[in-house]
Parts: C-alpha cells; structure tokens; sequence
C-alpha cells in the first residue's frame, strides 16, 4: 500500500466494534476492515493455515481470503474492527496482512473517538449528522495514515538495524583490515553520518571507538597465546602504527603492550 493509492481515494468509515474474542473475518465485496490490537495480542490464520502475530493491527483485504483472529490459548486480547469502504469502488487498494505502529497510544485515542462518534450519530439528523460523519472519515483517514507510514519507518529501521547487526559481524571477522567509516557505511546501504548514529545506539560507542576495542582485545589475546613481539602483534590486528599502538593500548587496558608482555613473561 502506498500514499499514491490512499491520494487516489476517498476512505469512508462504515462502523466499528470492539472485539473479545475470536472471530472469523470473512471477506465482504468492497468492503476494507482494519483490526487495531487494543490489549494484549493475537494469533491470525489465514485460509492457508498460515499463522502470524498481530501485536498492533492487522489489514483484511475485501479480496483477499477469510483470516481467523484469536487470543492465544489462555490469554485476553481485546481489538477493534474498523470497517471502511473505498471510493471510487474499484480503485487500486491492496492494504492487506500484519501492520506496525509507532503511535500507538495516538491511534488508540482515535479508536475511542470513532466508538464515541458512532453511538453520538445516532441522535444527530440533518447537517449535524453529515459534519460528524465528514469528521468520522478526516479520523479514519488519520488512523490509515499513521499505519501506512509508521509501518514504513518500520520497516526502513528493521532493515537499517539488520545492516548494523551485518556490519558488527563484518568488524568481528574483519578487524585486521583497514576500514573506514565510508567504507562500512557504503557496505549497509546507509550514510555515514547515519550509519554512526545507529552503530552507536547499537553498540554505545562509535565505529571507530568499537573497532579500536576490537583490536586491543584481540592483541591481548595473542599475548595471552605465546606472542611476544607487540610490533607483530600491532600489525596482526589491524594497526599500521606501533606507536598509535601502543598509545590506544595503554589507553583502554591501563597498561602498555610491553609492560602487560613482562608481565606474563613474570608469571611464566
């Protein structure tokens, strides 16, 4: 589903329920239904036995198959069913299956204005009654939107979080090389200054910060191992100047490469 398509039309809100139990949307000739997770969460199971997780909404499209919503065994789930239909009839409309929010708590006070706004409709008539049923549509115009484009920050973080977690594995395997910032940037897809951002919040410390860690534990470790030349060992772990080398090293282990080798040669 996309904003050219929601552009294109006109929603129009037909009725809402809340739901506590299971229940078996079928599907209905032009007629779209959004399910809104209000509490707990659910089980769907399309016709195919597919099951999936519905933790925030789910899309049930007029043309697509009947799909079962559930609580888990043991479990309370309560959930709105929003009932909408498109207009003009015909028009593109393929909004269908699991859908995330950021805004919940936004979302929900929307849910709550509809239920109120649909019992007021019915004592209102005349002007009063097509004002509020203008402001029913603006609110479920709204609901979409906030699911059409939280779900695609979703999904973009979903993604972008998968190529730090890639390029962490990537450091990992591939720390005695030199990299560069650009470098891991360019292989995630992502710009640098983003691509910082998120390998912070990932991580606590920068790429380089991370990379320059890496390093001085793995030279350790080949201290630990037998090696006794710290030149060797700089030049092992990715670190073109022994000095820059033993600065980093004395600086994150409170010791240099030498004074922790006699060390262990004391020991030994």
């Amino acid at each position: 589903m996309s904003f050219q398509q929601m552009n294109a039309v006109i929603p129009q809100f037909r009725n809402i329920e809340i739901v506590r139990e299971s229940r078996l949307i079928v599907p209905e000739p032009g007629l779209e239904k959004l399910v809104i997770v209000r509490q707990g969460y659910l089980i769907a199971i399309t016709e195919m036995g597919e099951t999936r997780p519905v933790s925030q909404g789910y899309a049930c499209h007029s043309a697509a198959g009947p799909v079962k919503l559930q609580p888990p065994a043991g479990r309370e789930a309560e959930y709105a069913v929003l009932a909408y239909r498109i207009v003009p009839e015909g028009a593109p409309w393929d909004w269908n299956g699991p859908q995330r929010l950021l805004s919940e708590n936004k979302v929900r006070y929307m849910v709550d204005g509809l239920l109120q706004a649909q019992e007021d409709l019915r004592s209102l008539d005349g002007e009063a009654a097509e004002a509020q049923r203008f402001r029913n549509r603006m609110m479920l115009e709204r609901i979409l939107s906030f699911f059409m484009y939280e779900g695609r920050l979703n999904e973009e973080r979903r993604h972008s979080d998968a190529q730090i977690e890639k390029s962490v594995h990537y450091l990992e395997e591939h720390y005695m090389l030199k990299l560069t910032l650009p470098m891991l940037a360019e292989r995630a897809g992502l710009s640098a200054g983003h691509f910082g951002v998120l390998f912070k919040a990932r991580t606590g410390m920068t790429p380089s910060r991370y990379l320059k860690r890496l390093r001085v534990a793995k030279a350790k470790q080949l201290f630990d191992q037998g090696e006794r030349s710290a030149n060797k060992a700089a030049q092992s772990v990715g670190f073109a100047d022994y000095f820059h080398f033993s600065r980093t090293y004395k600086e994150l282990t409170g010791m240099s490469p030498s004074e922790y080798i006699h060390q262990l040669t004391e020991i030994e």
